[in-house]
Formats: C-alpha cells, sequence, structure tokens
C-alpha cells in the first residue's frame, strides 16, 4: 500500500500543481483530516479502519503531505472495506450484506479519485464481475493494497 500511496499521493501533487499552489501538511493536520473526513464515506459492517493507524501509516511522518491527499487514501481503504465486506457477506451466506456492497462497488466506488481514470475502469470491471461471482479482481485489490489497514 506504501508505494501505491506514494505513486497516488504524487498523483495529488500534480493534481493541486494544475489548479492552484498546493498546500502542504504536517502529520497532524494530515491525522486531523483523516479523521475529519472519514465520516463522509460509508463502511460495512466490520469493516471500519483504525484511523489512528491508518495514519500515522499513510501520513508524512516528518515530512509534508499536499492538503487533501488524505481522500486517497481514505477512498482506497473505503474500497478495501467494500470488497472485503462482499467476500465477508458472501462467506457467511448474508444475501442482503452482499447486495449492500455490491450496490456501493457498482454505484460509488467507481466515483471514487477523478483523477485516476484507470482506478475508475478497475473499480467498474472489478463491480461487474462481483455481480457475477466473480470475486478475483477484489482479492487482488485486496492483496495489493489492503494489508496494512487494520480494522476496529
Amino acid at each position: 500500500m506504501e508505494r501505491k500511496l506514494t505513486a497516488l499521493l504524487a498523483v495529488a501533487l500534480v493534481a493541486g500543481c494544475a489548479t492552484a499552489q498546493p498546500q502542504f501538511v504536517d502529520q497532524g493536520q494530515y491525522a486531523k483530516a483523516v479523521h475529519d473526513n472519514a465520516s463522509k464515506f460509508t463502511w460495512p459492517d466490520g469493516r471500519t479502519p483504525d484511523l489512528d493507524v491508518l495514519a500515522e501509516k499513510s501520513g508524512p511522518g516528518p515530512d509534508k503531505a499536499p492538503a487533501g491527499s488524505e481522500r486517497i487514501v481514505l477512498e482506497m481503504t473505503n474500497s478495501c472495506a467494500w470488497y472485503l465486506g462482499w467476500d465477508d457477506a458472501r462467506k457467511r451466506g448474508d444475501r442482503t450484506a452482499e447486495q449492500k456492497a455490491l450496490k456501493v462497488m457498482d454505484e460509488v466506488l467507481p466515483k471514487f479519485s477523478p483523477e485516476d481514470p484507470d482506478g475508475q475502469r478497475y473499480a467498474r470491471e472489478t463491480a461487474a464481475k462481483a455481480k457475477n461471482g466473480n470475486g478475483s479482481m477484489a482479492t487482488d485489490y485486496v492483496a495489493n493494497n489492503c494489508e496494512s489497514v487494520v480494522w476496529k
């Protein structure tokens, strides 16, 4: 997740440069932004991230991060939560939770990160496959992006 996070933070920095002079935040400001913005997301049962750990692992540490970069981290973490939540629901035979997760995967996740059309396409393809019972792309996403997330 850290390598992908670095690349996504670079995208955020470049995107910020295209519109205005980017502002940078220190670790404390970043952690506050993570906490403040996490409530904008819905989380499946049992898949709420530990925001303190998330901010510590994804934040700039002693350096600075572009303001707004927490959005990308929260979007990635939310995607992890819904892909895992969908798989959890399938395994326990909870059709209601499975359908709720599929709805989020289909309607919400593809709208994340407008600056990353490839990521949006991946989310659309993942949802389409999941609707047909194929969880391979969700599993791949989780394996490559979610190992450092600690769930409450």
